[in-house]
């Protein structure tokens, strides 16, 4: 298993192969249904979306000591109303839980982006990942308010390459 470092460059990205765990250490943005429907609607992206991955997770109150509580990934189809936009404006990573939509899969690989998945049922282990977070944006969200985290070798999947590969099905086609 491999520890990448974000911000993830273009020969990473093609370095990497579905089904492969991988460890990330860098900056991700957290942000759920009610963040993408603002910066969708009001245009503001509140961190750099072209190097910064976004995290479709909401996490817990943190407890005593801690930065954050419980800290497991949101399913990801929930995001895909907002995800067209998003690539537009050059997201090339995402990290989430379950399958989205085939249409949603093109639009990856048309942005040369990368799906991760996290694993969930385990946000209590994954936030013993996160060395900080720093609310960024709407801040009145609580919770589904965008944050900043800062990883260390925190475990992923990835699910969709940049070579039509994906863990949820067993057709993919090589392009």
């Amino acid at each position: 298993m491999r520890v990448v470092t974000l911000p993830m460059g273009k020969g990473v990205m093609r370095s990497l192969r579905a089904g492969e765990q991988i460890l990330l250490s860098g900056c991700v943005a957290t942000a759920r249904d009610a963040a993408h429907k603002l910066m969708v609607n009001t245009g503001r992206i509140p961190f750099d979306i072209k190097s910064i991955p976004v995290f479709y997770m909401g996490p817990s109150p943190a407890p005593p000591d801690r930065v954050i509580g419980s800290s497991g990934p949101t399913t990801s189809a929930r995001m895909e109303p907002f995800i067209p936009e998003m690539l537009l404006r050059g997201m090339k990573v995402a990290i989430g839980k379950g399958e989205m939509g085939e249409e949603t899969r093109e639009l990856f690989q048309k942005h040369g982006a990368v799906y991760l998945a996290a694993t969930g049922g385990a946000g209590a282990l994954a936030s013993t990942r996160i060395k900080s977070r720093k609310i960024v944006a709407w801040e009145h969200l609580g919770p589904e308010a965008v944050s900043v985290l800062e990883l260390e070798e925190f475990p992923v999947f990835v699910a969709w390459d940049l070579h039509n590969h994906s863990i949820y099905s067993r057709r993919s086609n090589d392009t």
